[in-house]
């Protein structure tokens, strides 16, 4: 049976002028990360997008 060696991972990044793109807050899955970006959108001025990248499995 196959076994994931990756876990997806997602942050909410917000657009600073002159400093770029930083993290707001990580999530634990897509489904949060959309809620959390729409809260985001409704609430600040600044451009926001959802990041997502894959970290390796720490094997025990």
């Amino acid at each position: 049976m196959y076994k994931r060696k990756t876990v997806d991972c997602y942050a909410i990044e917000g657009f600073y002028e002159g400093c770029g793109w930083d993290i707001e807050c990580y999530c634990d899955d897509w489904k949060d990360a959309k809620i959390q970006l729409k809260t985001y959108r409704e609430n600040v001025s600044y451009p926001v997008r959802i990041k997502k990248w894959r970290e390796k499995i720490k094997e025990a």
